[in-house]
């Protein structure tokens, strides 16, 4: 009817006139809201070619302060709070959440490593996603939370590389095994290995184990670690070489790192926080919440006899992750 093609007309017109407006409204608009100032080095490429130089390297080193002051801004997970009743509690249930995990899941275990033994040996892959399900399922029931950072800078899944995270807590070994989203095997303390079904579940893995006080063991390891690596697994390795008691980075140890060399593998830094918070001895005192792990991105292989590069390299990427209490003085 012409009626209601009059009135399409109009609103279509109407329509036009209000958009016409908006557009020509917009720049004033730009115009006037507020703009955040450029970054440093944004001002680099709008600066003249004379002295774009300068002020690049200069951008580069504010970068870098914002890195340090990020990092130094960080918090660790509040403290919980806890007496000596509540912390007995805490590690007995998940003393026993654990023992009632992995009691519950060795028929996969058994499993896993038969089929492993006839079909991938060297790899024992299924024992791998075993742990990894135990470990999850574990800090799960028990109420855990990790959050995992910088997954973007992990490996591709097949590649083979050295991981070399912080350590003050046995919940590192948790949280990592439970929530990185990778397979590896730990060099660990030959007691750890020892420990009825959890350490026989690690073994039937091959995760590899240490002597730290004996030489052969030592030389033995060094051996092991460079063929398990070479035939595609990861390792992860705590370069510290013990526990921290406080949570403080301590010093690297060039073992991990040799290994690296030898095998021609990448290394992955790894910053672990909060862990200590919630117990450094054998058991947790709380339900550990606000544990992150973040990704650093991975370091080239280290270079035969060289391999302080990458030692201080490294240290220095688990350092940019860790939150001002769990620095050194020196930092």
């Amino acid at each position: 009817p012409p009626s209601l093609s009059t009135e399409l007309h109009l609103h279509r017109s109407a329509l036009s006139a209000y958009m016409s407006l908006l557009i020509a409204c917009l720049p004033l608009g730009l115009a006037t809201a507020p703009r955040a100032p450029p970054s440093p080095l944004a001002m680099a490429t709008m600066a003249p070619p004379l002295a774009r130089v300068a002020m690049s390297a200069s951008a580069v080193n504010l970068d870098a302060a914002a890195v340090d002051a990020a990092a130094a801004a960080a918090v660790l997970p509040p403290t919980p709070k806890t007496n000596a009743v509540s912390r007995k509690v805490f590690g007995i249930t998940f003393a026993l959440l654990t023992a009632l995990v992995v009691t519950g899941i060795y028929p996969l275990v058994i499993s896993a490593t038969i089929y492993s033994k006839l079909f991938d040996n060297e790899r024992r892959r299924a024992n791998d996603y075993v742990v990894q399900w135990w470990a999850r399922t574990t800090l799960t029931l028990f109420g855990a939370k990790v959050a995992l950072e910088g997954q973007e800078n992990l490996p591709p899944p097949g590649e083979a590389v050295m991981y070399v995270p912080n350590h003050c807590s046995f919940l590192d070994i948790f949280s990592l095994s439970g929530f990185l989203p990778r397979r590896f095997k730990y060099i660990s303390k030959i007691e750890i290995l020892r420990i009825p079904l959890v350490g026989w579940a690690m073994g039937f893995a091959k995760h590899i184990a240490l002597a730290r006080t004996d030489r052969k063991s030592q030389l033995k390891t060094l051996k092991e670690a460079v063929e398990t690596l070479k035939a595609g697994n990861s390792l992860v390795t705590f370069p510290e070489g013990t526990r921290s008691k406080d949570g403080v980075l301590g010093s690297f140890k060039k073992g991990p790192f040799t290994m690296a060399a030898r095998a021609g593998v990448r290394i992955v830094p790894i910053s672990v926080v909060g862990t200590h918070v919630f117990g450094t001895g054998a058991l947790p005192i709380a339900i550990p919440r606000g544990v992150r792990i973040i990704v650093h991105p991975p370091l080239d292989a280290p270079v035969a006899k060289q391999e302080d590069e990458s030692m201080a390299a490294a240290r220095a990427a688990v350092l940019s992750g860790l939150p001002a209490a769990m620095r050194p003085a020196e930092a």
